[in-house]
């Protein structure tokens, strides 16, 4: 919960992403920790969350972490854009794709 808050990003739209690339199951605990069903190395664990933070959570254009990340319902799709609080930039970034546990957020 700690990490999420520091990046201003929902639980569990982390989780999602992070279970997704890591292909396995589990769930937040009544403490919003995450539980991992399996094995994994911290250092990988590791580079799979710096790639959501590369990919949702920094600015391209600034490289600040000062962003929000918003989900639009458009006519035929939902968009997720990354928006810098700091520069104004926005970009769209692509859904979590789908996650063992729960389909895609």
């Amino acid at each position: 919960m700690e990490i999420c808050e520091t990046m201003r990003r929902k639980p569990e739209h982390v989780m999602s992403y992070l279970l997704a690339e890591m292909k396995t199951t589990g769930s937040l605990d009544c403490q919003k920790r995450l539980v991992v069903e399996g094995r994994f190395n911290s250092m990988n664990f590791q580079g799979y969350l710096q790639r959501y933070v590369d990919k949702y959570v920094i600015c391209n254009l600034c490289e600040t972490d000062f962003t929000k990340l918003s989900k639009e319902d458009r006519l035929l799709s939902v968009r997720f854009f990354v928006r810098c609080e700091e520069c104004g930039c926005t970009r769209s970034v692509a859904p979590v794709k789908s996650s063992w546990f729960c389909g895609s957020y």
